[in-house]
C-alpha cells in the first residue's frame, strides 16, 4: 500500500537552487539540452530518495525499479555560465499506473527558464512487469492536478541525416544499459554546430521505447519536416528511442 509523507516532510517534491558551471554549458556559453535534461533527470531522482523511493527504496521495499516511459520539455530561454537557477519539481500519478514529475526552473529575477514533465512506471524486479502504484511503496502525491500529455509522433519517411555507433562503457549506467541523457546526446550529434546556433531548439519530447546494452550497434536517423525535427534509434531494425524537435 501507499506510504504516507512523513512528519515535517516538505509538500514541494523538489526545490533546489543550482548553479550553472562551465561543464553544463555549450558552445553559446548557455545551459546545454542535454544538460537541461540532466536537471530534469536529477529532480526526479532526488526526489524520490527523500521519499526512500528512488530505485535503492523500491529495490530494498517493494522488489521494483523506476522506468522513465516519456520526457518533455519547453525552453522559453537558456540559463548562462555562472547563473544560478531555482528548480522546483513536484510529482502526480493517475491512481493507477503511471507517475509524472513535473519540474519548473527560473533565473534570480523570477523569469521562466524551462519546463518539462517526465513520464515514469514501477517495474517489477522478477518479472519486468509494470506495478500498480497501490502496490508500491510510493506515498501518495500531496496534490492532483491533470497528467502531462505527450504525443504520438508521425515520422516523415524519408532520413535526412544518419550515422551509427556502438554503444561503449561510457554510455552506460546503473542499470547497465544506456542512459536516457546519453540517447539524447546521440540524437543532437545529427544536427550540426552552426544549426543549433542558427535556430534555437524551443521543444524537445523524447520517448524511450526500449533498452540498448554495451557492444550493441545503433542506427541514428534524423528526419526534417519544416522547423520541426524527428530523430530515431534503432537496433537490428527494432526502435528503441524516439524523438522530437522544434527550432525558432
Amino acid at each position: 500500500m501507499y506510504n504516507q509523507l512523513k512528519e515535517g516532510m516538505k509538500s514541494m517534491f523538489y526545490d533546489k537552487k543550482v548553479y550553472i558551471p562551465t561543464e553544463y554549458c555549450d558552445y553559446t556559453i548557455r545551459l546545454g539540452y542535454c544538460q537541461s535534461f540532466f536537471l530534469l533527470q536529477n529532480a526526479m531522482i532526488d526526489g524520490f530518495e527523500v521519499y526512500d523511493c528512488g530505485n535503492k527504496g523500491l529495490g530494498e521495499r517493494c522488489n521494483a525499479y523506476w522506468a522513465v516511459t516519456k520526457t518533455k520539455l519547453h525552453i522559453n530561454k537558456r540559463a548562462f555560465w555562472g547563473e544560478t537557477v531555482d528548480v522546483k519539481s513536484d510529482y502526480i500519478n493517475d491512481g493507477k499506473l503511471r507517475v509524472n514529475v513535473k519540474t519548473n526552473a527560473f533565473n534570480s529575477n523570477g523569469e521562466p527558464l524551462f519546463n518539462g514533465a517526465q513520464e515514469l512506471c514501477v517495474l517489477d524486479k522478477e518479472s519486468h512487469r509494470v506495478k500498480r502504484l497501490s502496490d508500491t511503496c510510493l506515498p501518495k502525491p500531496e496534490k492532483q492536478e491533470p497528467m502531462a500529455e505527450f504525443e504520438k509522433f508521425k515520422i516523415p519517411e524519408n532520413s535526412c541525416a544518419s550515422y551509427e555507433l556502438t554503444v561503449r562503457s561510457q554510455h552506460i549506467d546503473m542499470s547497465r544499459h544506456v542512459n536516457n541523457i546519453e540517447y539524447i546526446r546521440m540524437a543532437l550529434d545529427l544536427f550540426s554546430v552552426d544549426e543549433l546556433i542558427e535556430n534555437d531548439i524551443t521543444d524537445i519530447e523524447v520517448h524511450y521505447i526500449g533498452e540498448c546494452r554495451e557492444g550493441e550497434t545503433l542506427f541514428c536517423r534524423r528526419f526534417d519536416e519544416g522547423n520541426i525535427s524527428f530523430v530515431t534509434i534503432s537496433k537490428e531494425n527494432k526502435k528503441c528511442f524516439e524523438m522530437k524537435i522544434i527550432r525558432r
